[in-house]
């Protein structure tokens, strides 16, 4: 049986956490501020199902998309946390490498793939026809500056990546598989735990054996200061990228603001019983 363990007094000396880092609600990198939270999520994707809504009743059909609840989505959402594997603990003892999986409502379309074939025609319809879910986007968007959110995307992938590289973090991650190799794991790489054939990420089942894994892999991961090491690497990147480019992040900010604010102000007008 597997236990929890941290780098032996052999290790050599984890760097300093940087600004205090010690735990996952500190994982806050400069990309997240150009972000949506959970509730801005809820509020876009509640005006985008009535905008929907609204489109497919001019049609003769009717639809009752799943409200999105904020609770429902930061609970499902693992935030940062899993940014560079498994560093929540109590995610860990719980769901082992899995994610949590609470109910959580699609409001961009995927519950539209339940509906009958006409109503999915409509609402996936020609470049012409735009549909439904076309349209509420358009909506949501229209008037908003325009911004580069697959640019920003993939920035944050590069960032990540490019972490990974830096010295500070491949000396952590020899650290780690040091200390996981006296829990009785031998992975060369954080990557290659998550990636064990023995967990199968895609059904619910979660076995003792996984959970026991994760919790020594998370504990080495903080004992071994790699989560450290790779956040500051990673926050550093970024910091640099949005120094470089101000104008698209200008424009991403814009971008966000006008669009929760059409957002806040079509359902003020649905609650009002305004929208038609």
């Amino acid at each position: 049986m597997t236990t929890t363990a941290a780098c032996g007094a052999d290790e050599p000396a984890p760097p300093t956490p940087v600004r205090g880092v010690t735990s996952v609600s500190q994982l806050v990198l400069p990309f997240d501020a150009y972000k949506t939270t959970p509730e801005q999520r809820a509020s876009l994707g509640n005006a985008h199902n009535h905008l929907v809504v609204r489109c497919m009743r001019r049609q003769g059909i009717t639809i009752a998309p799943p409200a999105e609840d904020r609770a429902a989505i930061a609970a499902v959402d693992p935030g940062n946390s899993r940014r560079y594997g498994v560093t929540d603990m109590e995610a860990a003892k719980s769901h082992g490498y899995h994610l949590a999986r609470p109910p959580s409502p699609d409001t961009t379309g995927a519950w539209a793939g339940k509906l009958p074939k006409r109503t999915r025609h409509r609402l996936y319809g020609t470049a012409a026809d735009r549909g439904c879910l076309d349209r509420a986007t358009h909506t949501l968007d229209k008037g908003a500056r325009k911004a580069d959110w697959p640019w920003l995307s993939l920035q944050d992938s590069l960032t990540l990546e490019q972490a990974a590289k830096h010295p500070s973090v491949t000396a952590a991650i020899k650290r780690w598989q040091s200390c996981m190799g006296q829990a009785g794991h031998s992975y060369p790489n954080p990557e290659a735990a998550i990636a064990d054939g023995r967990w199968d990420l895609d059904k619910p089942a979660v076995t003792e054996e996984e959970k026991q894994t994760a919790i020594s892999d998370t504990a080495c991961k903080w004992s071994s200061g790699l989560v450290a090491a790779w956040f500051a690497a990673d926050a550093e990147l970024q910091r640099a990228v949005i120094r470089d480019n101000p104008d698209r992040f200008a424009a991403l900010r814009a971008n966000l603001r006008q669009r929760l604010s059409r957002a806040s102000r079509l359902l003020s007008e649905h609650e009002g019983g305004q929208v038609r």
